[in-house]
């Protein structure tokens, strides 16, 4: 059973959820969420990011970086001139900043948050994952690049002839490459080589890091790849999308345990449940009843709460029994 239990006004920004609850951005004000009661964090900050249990925040564009561990009640100080981008990487973070108007990469420790080394950052595209320390997969576009950050060279780079369009990300040793074409490319991040093609795929998945599996649902139509064999294991088409008048765009929807939870609101504001062991829509709760209009964010899941943001600020708690 569904049960709304809260609403939140003013839910200006409204970003990402970490391993110890979600977080929510109103006006200046950084704040927590484990249940339904906000809890302050800070009250001046620009933004905030967000990886496993740190929250991490600037309270200017180029500033000093603070990162938070609301469970543990640690806070902690990175002081330079830092912008706001962080990756995490396998043994340590990445941060972006500058001295006297020079631009440098630095990692830090994640256990002590402290810098371990500096590097002048010579790279101007999007960082795409890490295969193995200082080596970093970046995206331009017209091609994507594998560079050695301490010998300053590229080991590889693949020619875009169709540029990507949706989430470009690292599984292991295996980049996935959504096309423009809707086409969905696997590649070997060590040799940058092609590994597998597949037609008429979706531009946004949800990653089961365990199983190496993609979950896409989008319309009516859902599937799963595996990425190790390059192979659609699973389509199905859900005939019941038209009496239940849903029709969940591709990248509104998020991987909870052995579900994947949607929002749909192109004929009514609604969420729902897809079990993946049945693959079966297990409901789909009409919000209208509740006065929401306007559009919806992909839900986020935490301890049996739902949380959703409309396109007017507010954002909506439900609880599942």
């Amino acid at each position: 059973m569904i049960t709304k239990v809260e609403t939140l006004d003013n839910i200006e920004v409204y970003l990402e959820q970490g391993s110890l609850g979600v977080y929510f951005q109103r006006e200046k004000q950084l704040y927590y969420l484990n249940g339904i009661v906000p809890e302050l964090i800070h009250d001046q900050i620009y933004q905030f990011r967000v990886l496993d249990q740190w929250v991490y925040y600037q309270e200017d564009e180029i500033s000093d970086k603070y990162r938070v561990d609301v469970q543990r009640g640690i806070t902690q100080k990175l002081e330079g001139n830092f912008y706001m981008s962080i990756y995490k990487g396998k043994d340590f973070d990445y941060i972006y900043g500058e001295e006297e108007g020079e631009e440098y990469l630095y990692t830090v420790n994640p256990e002590t948050f402290e810098i371990e080394n500096k590097l002048k950052f010579e790279i101007r595209s999007l960082s795409r994952g890490e295969l193995a320390p200082y080596q970093r997969i970046y995206e331009t576009r017209n091609k994507l690049f594998l560079y050695d950050l301490i010998k300053k060279e590229t080991l590889w780079e693949f020619p875009l002839e169709i540029k990507t369009a949706g989430d470009v990300f690292l599984y292991r040793d295996i980049l996935i490459v959504p096309l423009d074409n809707y086409n969905l490319l696997g590649l070997n991040a060590h040799s940058g080589k092609m590994l597998w093609q597949l037609e008429n795929c979706f531009r946004y998945y949800n990653l089961d890091q365990e199983k190496g599996l993609l979950y896409g649902y989008g319309g009516e139509v859902f599937e799963i790849i595996d990425i190790a064999q390059g192979k659609k294991i699973k389509e199905h088409h859900f005939i019941e999308s038209t009496e239940l008048r849903i029709s969940p765009s591709q990248n509104m929807n998020a991987l909870c345990g052995d579900y994947l939870w949607f929002t749909s609101w192109i004929y009514g504001q609604k969420f729902g449940k897809i079990n993946l062991k049945t693959y079966q829509i297990e409901f789909v709760y009409d919000m209208k009843e509740d006065g929401i209009q306007g559009t919806l964010d992909d839900p986020k899941v935490y301890q049996g709460y739902i949380y959703i943001r409309d396109s007017e600020g507010y954002l909506h708690i439900y609880k599942e029994e």
